[in-house]
Formats: C-alpha cells, structure tokens, sequence
C-alpha cells in the first residue's frame, strides 16, 4: 500500500469504525463497483473532517479492496469476457478486518491518543486548525 499520511489516516480511520458494518451481498461483482461501493462507504465516514479525507476516498477504497482481495476476504474467479470478478467472504473479510485493525500503527496511537485523537489528526495531516 503506498498511501500518502492523509489517506493512511483515512484508511485507519476507515478501519476502525465504518469497516465493521462492511456486509455485501454474496454475488459476484467486478472490481470498479467494488471500488465505488467502498469508496461512497468512505466518503461518509470521513465526511465530518471536511473536503480533504473526503476526496481521498478513492485510492483508500482502492488500497483497502486490493488488500482485502488478496488476504482472500472475496473470492475471485474468471468471467467469460476475461476479467475477474469477486465475490464477498463474510467470515475471511472479518478476520483480516481484525488483523488489520491490530497491526495498524495509527489505529494503535488512536487507542492511546483519547477522545479528541481523530479530530486532531486530521487537523494536522490536512493542515486545517482545530475552530
């Protein structure tokens, strides 16, 4: 993953809260209305810290599918037109959800950080002052 620090931010923020509620249908669906399924998902959980994490949304959705498509939380199988298609694994997905949130650097400061740690963070990766 090569996210620039708001998008990492993003991603852990993503991570934390609105990723838990993630719960897609179980039929197969091509990797672009993934990424904007996920993406919308991140624009609304971020929506409160302004434009900025707003329009990361996109490559954070992107970074987080890609992970999560290799950690196997979708399936993935050849469609007769030759992309690939996924299909969302309910019990692998919350798994690496877990791992993801047990390991994550910025997610490990947030617990120690209190309850003003997000609003300050994204404060000071966009550049905006706390009013």
């Amino acid at each position: 993953m090569s996210l620039s620090e708001l998008e990492q931010h993003v991603f852990a923020y993503y991570v934390a809260g609105h990723a838990n509620e993630l719960n897609i249908a179980t039929r197969w669906y091509p990797y672009g209305e993934l990424t904007l399924v996920i993406a919308d998902k991140v624009t609304v959980a971020v929506r409160k810290f302004g434009r900025k994490p707003r329009a990361s949304a996109k490559a954070v959705a992107t970074a987080f599918l890609d992970h999560m498509i290799e950690k196997g939380a979708w399936a993935t199988k050849q469609n007769e037109f030759g992309g690939q298609m996924h299909q969302f694994q309910a019990d692998k997905y919350k798994a690496e959800l877990k791992a993801l949130q047990a390991s994550d650097p910025i997610l490990q400061k947030a617990a120690a950080g209190g309850p003003d740690f997000w609003e300050k963070a994204f404060d000071e990766v966009t550049g905006q002052t706390a009013a």
